[in-house]
């Protein structure tokens, strides 16, 4: 279960941030998830439980906003969304490369 690591890594980022800007609670972190990233929203969620305990985010709520998946079609200069993990373009049916989806980043966090 990577989403472990992540969102140990998420919370390292986190009480950096609260630390820096001198807040003695976080009370809410958003973040992006591509959904061709991988990660599982409700593991990460429950990684994220388990890894805020005893420190300054410990009754954060985390929001979890699901970006999803773009392409681009080289040959015919369109990009489009894809459900699946077949890239192929709807229109010329060439191989495409992924252009969204694949995030994974830390968009905001509420203070006191």
């Amino acid at each position: 279960m990577h989403e472990l690591s992540i969102a140990e890594s998420l919370m390292s980022l986190i009480v950096e941030n609260a630390r820096k800007s001198g807040a003695r609670s976080v009370i809410k972190v958003s973040i992006v998830v591509g959904n061709l990233s991988g990660i599982v929203g409700d593991s990460l969620k429950f990684c994220f439980d388990e890894a805020k305990r005893s420190t300054v985010a410990k009754d954060a709520e985390l929001v979890v906003d699901e970006v999803s998946a773009t392409a681009y079609c080289v040959k015919c200069e369109t990009q489009f969304a894809v459900d699946q993990y077949v890239f192929n373009c709807p229109d010329c049916g060439e191989v495409v490369i992924p252009s969204g989806g694949q995030e994974l980043y830390l968009k905001d966090m509420e203070v006191e």
